[in-house]
């Protein structure tokens, strides 16, 4: 039986591990966090639930729509919204989301793989195996007969760099081409039921801030609760202020939206929020040197195309690992 690590508990991860699982490969997931799902993330705050990272995905393609169906039958996810009243402009089309939060779909698959969580690699060394090693924690080291990795591609070139590995000429510099944007989120505790109508989300309010949403009226919160998505251009002009400084304002901005208080609030910081430039391709394969790299960074900003990166990537490991 083949042996394979995969790199990154995000949704083109945990879907990469999945198949090849279902395939009959012995897979295990290296996760830095305590949980899996990446930028599907839902956080507990209080007695609240709140997806801080994406809020939703669609579903297009025939495999994912595949795997819905069976989300939908064991209540892992269901239909959030199809529209918007009053914004024309927002294509119509099923949104869903996770029963439990954002979550959900990713917890699910890693029900059918090992999970190694709160591993934060210090380096890939490649010999008869792949070998990877952590850094301080347990000291663990994991061995495997193929390598996927599907972080971020800034963290992919840290990692190689670290590791004194490389790949040929160009697909390093494409690697290193990838770029993403980023976002600072607010967590926010209200202090009853919001004004908004269903679905509970507001897009664009003003130019600081991407969305606003009700966590309460998406479904996931029997507590009211927001999420506050700020703009690239300002959360990389404010990347570096203390919360006491961004806070404030993000706070403000939710309270003029949603018409209650906000009683209590964090913020969380997305690096590597949404990528504006991509590998180019879906995914990146090298049975030479028993490597597969895949991710947002490949497949495009939506949840479905990372989850297709990772799929796809899984295919290509099927037929020639």
């Amino acid at each position: 039986m083949t042996n394979v690590i995969v790199l990154g508990g995000g949704i083109s991860g945990c879907v990469c591990a999945y198949r090849l699982a279902r395939s009959g490969f012995g897979v295990t997931l290296v996760e830095k966090g305590r949980g899996v799902g990446g930028r599907m993330a839902t956080r507990r705050m209080g007695d609240a639930r709140i997806d801080h990272g994406a809020q939703f995905f669609t579903a297009r393609d025939p495999r994912l729509k595949s795997l819905l169906s069976d989300w939908e039958k064991d209540a892992v996810v269901r239909p959030w919204y199809d529209s918007i009243a009053g914004r024309p402009d927002i294509p119509t089309g099923t949104r869903y989301r996770g029963v439990e939060g954002m979550t959900s779909p990713a917890k699910f698959l890693a029900r059918f793989f090992k999970v190694e969580k709160s591993f934060f690699v210090d380096k890939i060394v490649r010999s008869e195996q792949w070998s990877v090693v952590e850094r301080m924690g347990e000291n663990r080291v994991l061995n495997a007969d193929h390598l996927v990795v599907t972080f971020p591609g800034p963290q992919v070139v840290e990692l190689f760099d670290r590791s004194d590995f490389s790949l040929d000429a160009e697909t390093m510099e494409r690697l290193k081409a990838i770029r993403y944007t980023r976002c600072i989120a607010l967590l926010g505790l209200l202090a009853g039921p919001s004004a908004l109508e269903s679905p509970g989300t507001v897009t664009h309010p003003n130019a600081d801030i991407d969305w606003v949403s009700d966590n309460q009226i998406k479904g996931i919160s029997e507590q009211p609760a927001c999420t506050v998505h700020a703009s690239d251009e300002f959360s990389q002009k404010h990347w570096d202020s203390p919360d006491d400084v961004r806070g404030p304002y993000l706070t403000k901005v939710a309270e003029e939206t949603l018409g209650t208080k906000v009683t209590d609030w964090n913020c969380h910081r997305w690096g590597f929020a949404k990528p504006l430039v991509t590998f180019g391709a879906d995914y990146f394969h090298s049975a030479e040197q028993s490597v597969t790299l895949a991710g947002d960074g490949f497949g495009g900003e939506r949840i479905e195309s990372a989850f297709l990166s990772g799929w796809e990537a899984a295919e290509r490991i099927v037929r020639n690992p």
